[in-house]
Parts: structure tokens; C-alpha cells; sequence
């Protein structure tokens, strides 16, 4: 079975408080984010390791490989979207 590695950490991906209080994280730290998450539900729906147990109960729960790549896709999906307004944005000018 293939160990699940986590590209992200703190330092890859900073969190930044803007001028208005709220906190930012840059867009394509976002969308590697997703990216590696369908990466991951992707490789686990192909090996052993789709079974976690649940907090709660005693029982584990299994994941099937479609439901796995489903939810990789839709999360593809989300990342590609996402790149393609803040492509057009970009368009836009420096403030979109």
C-alpha cells in the first residue's frame, strides 16, 4: 500500500490578514490544494486504504473506488473553474 503524502504545509501556503481584517490565501495555493485533494481520493480509491474509521463509531466506513474518483473529479473540477475566473480577472487589469 502507498503512503498518502500531503504536498501542502504553513510555509508553502501562507495566510495573509488583509487591510479589512479577513484572511486571504493566494488563489493558486487554493487550487493545488484541490488539485492534491483529487490526487488523493483518486489514489486511494484504487488501493486498500479507502477504509477510515469513523470518530464515533466503532465501525469502519468504506469509501467504493466510484464514489472515490467522483469526488476527485468534482474537486478537479472546482480547481478548474476557479482557474478560469481568476483567468479572466487577470484579464481585467491589476483589480480585476
Amino acid at each position: 500500500m502507498r503512503k498518502m503524502v500531503w504536498r501542502h504545509t504553513d510555509a508553502e501556503t501562507p495566510v495573509r490578514r488583509g487591510a479589512d481584517g479577513q484572511f486571504y490565501v493566494a488563489a493558486q495555493d487554493v487550487t493545488a490544494m484541490l488539485r492534491d485533494l483529487a490526487r488523493a481520493f483518486d489514489q486511494h480509491g484504487l488501493s486498500d486504504g479507502a477504509v477510515r474509521p469513523a470518530q464515533d463509531r466503532a465501525a469502519p466506513e468504506r469509501l467504493d473506488e466510484d464514489t472515490m474518483r467522483t469526488v476527485a473529479s468534482i474537486l478537479r473540477a472546482q480547481a478548474d473553474e476557479m482557474d478560469v475566473q481568476l483567468i479572466a480577472l487577470a484579464g481585467r487589469g491589476p483589480f480585476g
